[in-house]
């Protein structure tokens, strides 16, 4: 019987592909023509370059190596192949639960440096509006570095803005303070 008559085991009758030297099902050996990944053990076609299963390269060669092993010899050599990808899954399953893990941890940082942020604006422009004595809108943003703030005269329409370092905010901030008073004082001489 030639290779590609062979459509069904004759031991047990699963259907095959013609290129099957070993019954997936009941494990019998058929006539020979079937061909295996070297690395993995898995059944490829003849013409396959590149297994489908572990995406290495074949060579006729390593398949002639790879049939001419005992059956434990390829069951071993599969199982490796099978406990190799196990741990592979683990290590990929790992590495992204710890980078879910950073991307919550992140998330929840964000959230406590907006909360900072806001905290820290609103005690700025609470300081200021405690300390002068006319009606100004304010408005301050923060980077790393710095603190930017805006402060409009409400009666005289006159703007007056700073960039301060936050590391200088407990010096910088009265000056600012002082600065918004005089010009305040200025402006509103002149009207």
């Amino acid at each position: 019987m030639a290779d590609f008559d062979i459509e069904f085991c004759p031991h047990c009758g699963k259907e095959l592909n013609y290129t099957a030297n070993t019954c997936s099902d009941c494990g019998e050996d058929l006539p020979s023509g079937a061909s295996y990944c070297p690395n993995c053990g898995k059944e490829i076609d003849d013409y396959e370059l590149i297994c489908a299963e572990c995406g290495k390269t074949i060579t006729e060669e390593d398949v002639d190596k790879y049939n001419q092993l005992s059956q434990e010899e390829k069951a071993a050599l599969h199982e490796a192949y099978l406990q190799k990808q196990s741990e592979e899954i683990a290590k990929y399953e790992a590495l992204r639960k710890e980078v879910e893990k950073k991307r919550r941890m992140d998330r929840e940082q964000y959230k406590i440096s907006k909360a900072q942020d806001e905290a820290i604006i609103n005690e700025i422009t609470d300081y200021i509006k405690s300390q002068v004595s006319f009606d100004c809108k304010l408005s301050a943003s923060l980077t790393l570095t710095f603190i930017e703030i805006k402060a409009k005269i409400v009666d005289t329409g006159y703007t007056v803005s700073a960039k301060l370092y936050q590391k200088d905010k407990a010096t910088a901030l009265p000056k600012f303070v002082q600065a918004l008073n005089a010009i305040h004082n200025i402006a509103g001489n002149y009207d």
